[in-house]
Order: C-alpha cells, then structure tokens, then sequence
C-alpha cells in the first residue's frame, strides 16, 4: 500500500488541457468538486445528473471562469439517458478521454423490514442497487467504446473511474443494498482492468469515506460520530490521479480515503493458492 500526500494529488493533472471528462452525478458533490477541479486544468467538462439544473449551473460556474463546459439531464438508470450523455460529449467536443462513473445514492429503502400487503412480502425497492451498480455498469460499457472513437496514435490519456466506497471492503450493517453495490463496482473495475489494459485504458476505483454531501444523512452522521470525515477536495484529487497517471502499472488499483487521513493506493491484491492461482493466470492472459 503507497501514502500519497495531497501534494501529489494534481502530479499528473497537466495532461487534462484539452481533454474531455464526462462525470455522471456532475451537478452536486463529489462530481461537481472533481468537474471545478479538472476544470483548472483546462479540461471539457461533459456533467450529467439526475437534476439538470445543477449539472446546468455547474457547467455555468465553469464557463464563467473561462472554461468550457455542458450540463445535461442523465438518470444513470436510463440506457437511452447515458447513450445521449456520450453521444452529446462525442458531437460537442469530438471526443471522450476520462469517464468518471460517479452518480450515486445512499440505502433506499428498509431491507430488514419487509413491506406485506394481503399477506404477501412485496418486491424491495431496489433504486440503489440501479443507481450505483447497474448504472455503474452502464456507464463503463459505453466508455469502452466512445473513448476509442477517433482516437489517436500514440494518446496514452483514455480511463474510467468508478466510485466505491468503504463499504466496498467494510459491510454496512444499515445499509445491505449498498454494500452490494460498491463491493460490485470494486468488482466490476478488476474485472475491465485485465482486458482494457491492453488498450491501453486505464480503470480505477476510488473508495472514500463519508465527506460532507448531501449523502449524509441524519444516520450516517450518527453511525460515523467522531471519526473524520474526508475532505471532499481530496476526494476530487484523488479522482483526478486515478485518472491521469502516468503509470500504467497502477491501473485496476484501488484508492483509498479511509478517514480524515491522506490517500492510500492499495496495489491489486492476489489470492494465492489453488483454484486462484490459476484464475488469475487466466485472467492475465486474456489481458495481454
């Protein structure tokens, strides 16, 4: 596991001039934190969010300080939605280099109190498991092919980045929906990382801990009393890295916020023994 001072958040973030970020949940948060921040760097910015008044004034806020930037309504849920996403970065800017997989919700629902009607349990609602994961896998799908479109020899600039969560590796005990979804994403990113490597695609998930958003709610503020909340600065910093590093050796890595401290790179872990060693022989191969 590598310590990376905050210092060294924006060591690669050069490389964004001229470059196209579509972020899904751009209006608000961690998506509108990280958009100011690749906005310094001269990036396009591409937002997308279930409110389009915000993903709007956002890339307003954007324009005003001279850069250039689109707000669109996108319900990650929605393929048609997503598809118009790309498809309007792609025709705007003619091109999609960094794909920031952001949109997401907190536990909807009570999943340990089913709702009966004529003695009968009803369907859970199951919003976030499409929000955070269906939507997740959505928006990766049509990363792999918007950001070969057009793209040029040589350009070492192409990634997706998923947000996770802590509860990626450490189960909420309110939240079961939620904890499956992020432990998916984590999932979701090793698995891109082998085949996407060999184009030369960098894939990243970025796991923080509660940061002062309107995610937090009552409870979770509650749950989490006392531990440091991360700053939400270094959460768009740590996005931006993910993105943007030079080093490809580091793709399909996961980073880490786990508290008020600095951000942490836990290289890709391996199971050894049996069954895994082979697995992931075999996933090697089919990465190069």
């Amino acid at each position: 596991m590598t310590t990376i001072p905050d210092d060294q958040l924006h060591s690669h973030s050069d490389r964004l001039a001229g470059r196209v970020v579509l972020i899904t949940g751009g209006g608000a948060g961690i998506g509108r934190e990280t958009a100011l921040q690749c906005a310094k760097y001269k990036a396009k910015l591409v937002l997308g969010d279930i409110n389009e008044s915000t993903a709007q004034s956002v890339a307003a806020e954007i324009k005003r300080a001279g850069g250039e930037a689109i707000g669109l309504r996108c319900n990650v849920t929605s393929w048609d939605d997503q598809v118009n996403l790309f498809q309007t970065a792609f025709d705007t800017f003619g091109a999609v280099d960094v794909v920031v997989a952001n949109a997401g919700v907190n536990e909807i629902g009570d999943y340990f109190t089913p709702i009966v009607k004529n003695g009968k349990p009803e369907k859970p609602t199951m919003a976030t498991v499409d929000i955070n994961l269906l939507g997740s896998i959505y928006t990766a799908h049509l990363a792999i092919h918007f950001l070969e479109l057009e793209r040029k020899p040589g350009d070492t600039l192409k990634s997706i980045v998923l947000l996770g969560s802590m509860a990626s590796w450490q189960a909420s005990a309110q939240g079961p929906m939620y904890s499956a979804t992020k432990s998916g994403v984590l999932a979701l990113a090793r698995s891109l990382a082998y085949r996407l490597a060999q184009k030369n695609v960098r894939v990243a998930v970025v796991h923080p801990f509660f940061t002062e958003t309107a995610l937090l709610s009552i409870e979770n503020k509650v749950m989490v009393a006392g531990i440091p909340l991360v700053p939400i600065e270094r959460v768009g910093g740590a996005i931006i890295l993910a993105a943007t590093d030079r080093n490809m050796s580091s793709t399909g890595a996961a980073w880490l916020l786990p508290d008020g401290g600095p951000l942490l790179r836990l290289e890709k872990e391996v199971v050894r023994g049996g069954v895994y060693d082979i697995i992931a022989n075999r996933n090697r191969r089919h990465g190069t």
